[in-house]
């Protein structure tokens, strides 16, 4: 697949990125996103509680296939990495903070390609389950109440985050002390 960007806007593109304060970024092919299987599995294990309990997490995100299928059928992936700074493995206010800050650099990031690039379709994902609502209606059986601005994760599609980074010039792991985000915009 032909990533529909050129050199020079892909090179601008980082750097407008960089300028809203994302630590990294690349853009590439969407066929060079590797899938696995284990993260559904990982998601069905439940280990971050919203397995059922949010709309952009599975089950209700899709069967795998599905999504890999869905994420194929963009041309260009561009990938943004925010790393953020904590006291140590301990830190749990702090991985907070950083994912806060990730979330609202996901959101500038969006807005920004929006912004400056021209495409038919955009597909974000970003870190962890949806978090617009305090409560999604998933819990509670109602409809989506933000379905234009939820976000699936990256690892909810199945997508090998460390692989995506590791060959695309930036680093799955940052440095002790550290900890980092990702979120994936597909464009076609």
């Amino acid at each position: 697949m032909k990533n529909i960007l050129d050199s020079g806007k892909i090179e601008g593109l980082i750097n407008g990125l960089k300028n809203l304060g994302i630590s990294a970024a690349a853009v590439f092919p969407s066929d060079e996103i590797r899938f696995d299987n284990i993260f559904r599995k990982m998601c069905e294990d439940n280990l971050c509680g919203s397995y059922g309990k949010n709309y952009k997490c599975p089950p209700f995100t899709g069967e795998p296939e599905d999504l890999k299928s869905e994420v194929l059928s963009y041309d260009t992936a561009v990938l943004i990495q925010t790393i953020h700074n904590i006291e140590d493995s301990f830190d749990f206010e702090g991985m907070s903070e950083g994912g806060a800050i990730h979330a609202d650099n996901t959101k500038k990031a969006e807005a920004y390609i929006k912004e400056n690039l021209d495409f038919k379709q955009i597909l974000t994902l970003g870190a962890g389950g949806c978090r617009i609502c305090g409560k999604c209606g998933a819990v509670d059986n109602t409809p989506c109440r933000f379905p234009d601005k939820a976000a699936a994760s990256v690892e909810a599609y199945c997508i090998d985050v460390s692989h995506m980074t590791n060959s695309h010039g930036l680093n799955y792991i940052n440095g002790v002390n550290t900890v980092s985000y990702v979120a994936a915009f597909l464009l076609k």
